[in-house]
């Protein structure tokens, strides 16, 4: 019997230091990372926008254990997702197509930090009734929303974590082993 995998999104701050030319912050990294390998570890498929930032370090992390990494990139270009992609997709638009996509595979969504791009994802994510935890700390969109709902409808709680394994244990032991999340 062929079991289908769980397929992780993890969203969050892209690579300041690619367009503000600044110095990382290690910690948040190293918290993507982390989630990479407890991901992968959990033998589930990480995906991410592909790029820079916490994309390349969720995607590093999982590949320490072997695991499978999706990334989803803007533009036209193959060859442009981060060295740890394993499936570059390429959206074949600029902005909001590649969002979309990454929310729509994920049966579960984790966000660290995050700016203007992470917030239409946390939009999509409720709007499709995805399961969110936002890591705390980092600040961004993760840190603002965490335990709330976006409107009125409380459709999802964006709950919320102080670390990467409390995070993954969020999203194995609470959202993905009730209701139709399993695969």
């Amino acid at each position: 019997m062929n079991k289908r995998k769980f397929q992780i999104a993890v969203i969050g701050s892209a690579g300041k230091e690619e367009y503000l030319k600044i110095k990382p912050k290690s910690k948040l990294y190293r918290f993507a990372e982390e989630i990479g390998e407890l991901i992968a570890k959990k033998g589930s498929i990480l995906v991410c926008g592909g790029k820079g930032g916490i994309m390349d370090r969720a995607c590093k992390g999982a590949k320490k254990f072997k695991g499978i990494t999706v990334g989803v990139v803007s533009g036209k270009e193959r060859g442009t997702a981060n060295k740890y992609v394993d499936v570059e997709i390429v959206s074949g638009m600029v902005n909001s197509s590649e969002e979309a996509l990454i929310i729509t595979m994920a049966d579960a969504v984790i966000i660290l930090g995050g700016g203007s791009g992470t917030l239409e994802e946390i939009a999509l994510s409720y709007r499709n009734n995805k399961p969110m935890v936002a890591i705390t700390g980092f600040g961004g969109w993760g840190d603002k929303l965490a335990n709330t709902y976006l409107d009125e409808r409380e459709r999802i709680l964006i709950l919320s974590a102080r670390t990467s394994n409390e995070a993954i244990d969020i999203v194995f032991n609470k959202l993905l082993s009730s209701g139709d999340s399993k695969p």
